[in-house]
């Protein structure tokens, strides 16, 4: 799509809205969001037009997705701010629960549905079991992450990068409100991708760090001090021990744990390279080992180097490996471990990568870094 066209939509769509938006002001009562004509419809409708690289529908669709959530959400809150006019549900002193049982008794269904609905997503802990949060909360839930992630991704295509990452930041504020939850990683991954492209080196480090920081693993020091004992052990021993002591099951975050490597390597924070690195190579081990006992009746751990051997029979696992980095990663904790001094521990790891990663490449990257 032609990129004055899309600034001139753009133009045209920010004219609308900001007529929408005054006649909302000047309607005393917002209206209800009718059957059929739901937010997330509008969403699928852009979704498709998306998906058949029809980007000018698309935008259309998602700019009046956004339209519909923020229309529902002042219904919602004016149906809820409503209901304080009856005495019987002030007397409930802001008692989220409490107010539950007072609406159902006034037959007030369409503010206890909006109550529920939103408990039912968010559970009322997230509220504080408050009246007034479920009220307040209207203004945030007004914004469809969905939508921005959607115009984000349509932007960035268009290789309007600057307005792409305007609305996937907008979209990662607003992610609490995600129908998938972990579609939030997603948006993350697009982000530190998004920076890289600006050449935004801080941002592209902080999206990948959010994910990591999610994993439980690296969150957790005494586990992380723990990983990176055994290699300044700096003995032949610490590789085995060090591949044999820790598995890690939680492979949301190699992905950005293999990119903030690969950065770090690049600017020279070698201890940062060998925590991201050493973490890495535990979950990569970890899901390996877990394909392998599928593949292989009674599989056992019998060595880093014999888990690697086994790797090789099947083509399946070693294109995986190189899609992903995995064979790469483990060069990378070899080679960080010796810009760290720990040059018996990586010579001994790239004694058993040169003879038995899967990849040929790698096996020869292995012997070529070899202390001699």
């Amino acid at each position: 799509m032609n990129r004055a066209i899309i600034h001139k939509y753009l133009v045209s769509a920010l004219l609308i809205l900001t007529v929408v938006v005054s006649g909302a002001f000047c309607d005393a009562i917002p209206r209800k969001v009718q059957k059929g004509q739901e937010a997330w419809r509008s969403l699928k409708q852009a979704q498709n037009a998306f998906e058949s690289n029809d980007f000018v529908h698309a935008i259309q669709f998602a700019e009046k997705a956004k339209e519909i959530r923020r229309q529902d959400a002042q219904w919602q809150s004016y149906t809820l701010e409503n209901t304080l006019r009856k005495a019987k549900v002030r007397k409930e002193h802001d008692v989220l629960d409490a107010v539950k049982v007072v609406l159902s008794e006034l037959e007030m269904k369409e503010a206890l549905d909006i109550v529920d609905f939103h408990v039912k997503a968010k559970g009322i802990d997230y509220f504080s079991n408050k009246f007034s949060k479920l009220v307040e909360y209207m203004d945030f839930y007004s914004h469809y992450p969905e939508a921005d992630y959607l115009l984000g991704k349509i932007y960035r295509l268009e290789g309007e990068f600057k307005i792409a990452a305007k609305y996937m930041e907008e979209a990662y504020k607003h992610s609490e409100n995600l129908d998938v939850p972990m579609q939030k990683y997603d948006l993350l991954y697009d982000l530190a991708d998004l920076s890289y492209d600006l050449d935004e080196k801080n941002n592209f480090e902080k999206y990948l760090l959010l994910i990591v920081k999610d994993d439980p693993y690296y969150r957790d020091e005494i586990f992380m001090k723990s990983i990176l004992r055994i290699i300044n052990e700096n003995s032949k021993k610490s590789v085995e021990k060090f591949f044999l002591l820790y598995r890690c099951e939680n492979d949301l975050s190699l992905e950005s744990l293999i990119k903030l490597c690969e950065f770090y390597s690049e600017i020279g924070e070698s201890e940062k390279t060998l925590r991201c690195s050493a973490l890495a190579s535990i979950i990569a081990l970890t899901k390996i080992e877990s394909v392998l006992s599928q593949r292989i009746i009674g599989y056992e751990y019998n060595g880093f180097e014999d888990a690697l051997t086994k790797c090789s029979r099947y083509s399946d696992i070693v294109d995986w490996g190189n899609k992903n980095k995995i064979w790469e990663i483990f060069c990378i904790l070899a080679t960080s471990s010796a810009d760290n001094g720990k040059t018996n521990y990586s010579n001994e790891l790239l004694k058993i990568l040169s003879r038995a990663e899967p990849e040929e490449y790698w096996r020869d990257y292995a012997s070529q870094k070899l202390i001699k």
